[in-house]
């Protein structure tokens, strides 16, 4: 069938389907980047929020009865 086609028809078909090859080429391409994206991101949020837990609780030493007072205290507030 595709034989029978004339050659216009025939070329207006490949552009068509190249065309749309591109188009989902752009689009996988932009999810991927948006899933790196997101990842990076939450790393980022990771990594402040548990340099956040270091500092606040570093000066507080390994002395259990500072933890537990600080811990008593933290959930009071």
């Amino acid at each position: 069938m595709w034989a029978l086609l004339p050659d216009s028809i025939r070329r207006a078909v490949a552009w068509l389907v190249a065309g749309a090859i591109a188009v989902l080429a752009v689009f996988a391409a932009g999810k991927r980047n948006a899933r790196q994206q997101a990842a990076l991101d939450a790393a980022e949020a990771y990594a402040k929020t548990r340099k956040a837990i270091d500092n606040e609780v570093a000066h507080l030493g390994y002395d259990p009865n500072i933890l537990r007072d600080w811990l008593r205290e933290r959930g009071q507030q």
